[in-house]
């Protein structure tokens, strides 16, 4: 059996509805979905270890990739998302499609925002909108590009663990189609909006939070329609398991996009659906948290080695 881990980045529970994510849907129900799952942080650099090592903290020697990996496993990721670098450890390939190319410029931003007042780089911000290529802004790669490497990477390969790293719901919220009536640089004059607002910099318009909802609904539309082509591909036999390492907030707490460490329902429930290897199950109720993936995975591939605190859900998925 091969095993794949998709992560939807930023994904809110409350977003996987029949109208928007129609195809993820559809994956739910020929697999079991827990509708109470958690979690454990509202970052991914505070939510992976959990995720990957079935523990608060990450151990590089003790994840998930480490553990089937020794057990003679090929292991690989999938992604276009720098944060996700640190947890590098057991895989032996790590396929970043995008990344490597905006994170000087990322530092920067970093830089600049420590050495000024956060005025005035809120005003550099709105000088940047109005030059940037509005085709390069997003620094991430969309769902079809991340998907059509992911299936032919998984044509070539078998007896594996596979992370796929989804990121269309995250931050830009930059969908390439819109209801809106709102040019792509006003697109990119709102993200710099929400990342001050989510440093606590910059109160948002009602407008403005209505607007970053908007986008964000269409953006993970986009994504879903990607997830039914690979949905298509995937073999039945295989184990698919999808969630998002965490939720997003669109000011119901104070704040917009997701502040480390706030923990609230927005940002820490999830969807958490096991596809392919299990029994077809009606949506399952049961309260969950993500520190039961890695043990389950490691007994759906038979492997007797105990990872982390959390308990294996193999069992309820198929008896």
């Amino acid at each position: 059996m091969n095993v794949v881990l998709m992560i939807l980045d930023a994904l809110r529970y409350d977003y996987v509805t029949e109208e928007i994510t129609p195809n993820l849907l559809r994956i739910a129900e020929g697999g079991a979905f827990f509708t109470h799952a958690f979690a454990c942080n509202s970052a991914t650099k505070l939510s992976m270890p959990c995720i990957l090592s079935a523990e608060r903290d990450y151990d590089p020697e003790r994840n998930i990739a480490a553990v089937v990996r020794r057990h003679g496993h090929h292991t690989a990721l999938i992604h276009s998302n720098p944060i996700v670098r640190p947890f590098h450890h057991g895989f032996e390939e790590t396929l970043d499609l995008k990344s490597s190319k905006v994170r000087p410029r990322r530092g920067l931003w970093k830089k600049v925002r420590r050495k000024l007042p956060a005025p005035v780089v809120s005003g550099l911000k709105k000088v940047r909108a109005q030059f940037v290529d509005e085709e390069k802004f997003l620094p991430y790669s969309r769902a079809d590009e991340t998907l059509d490497f992911a299936l032919s990477w998984m044509e070539e390969h078998d007896n594996y663990f596979l992370w796929i790293h989804l990121m269309d719901p995250h931050i830009p919220y930059y969908p390439r189609e819109t209801r809106l009536d709102i040019t792509r640089r006003e697109m990119i004059e709102i993200h710099d909006k929400i990342v001050e607002a989510a440093r606590r910099n910059y109160q948002p318009t009602e407008e403005e939070i209505e607007t970053a909802k908007v986008l964000y609904e269409e953006d993970i539309r986009e994504m879903d329609a990607e997830l039914k082509r690979f949905h298509e591909g995937f073999n039945r036999d295989d184990l698919l398991i999808i969630t998002s390492d965490h939720g997003e907030e669109f000011y119901e707490y104070g704040q917009l996009s997701h502040p480390g460490n706030k923990i609230v329902p927005e940002l820490i429930h999830v969807p958490l659906i096991f596809y392919g290897g299990v029994k077809r199950k009606p949506p399952i109720e049961k309260y969950v948290s993500h520190l039961s993936i890695a043990p389950t995975v490691l007994e759906a591939l038979g492997i007797r080695e105990k990872l982390g605190v959390g308990k294996s859900l193999w069992p309820l998925l198929t008896e």
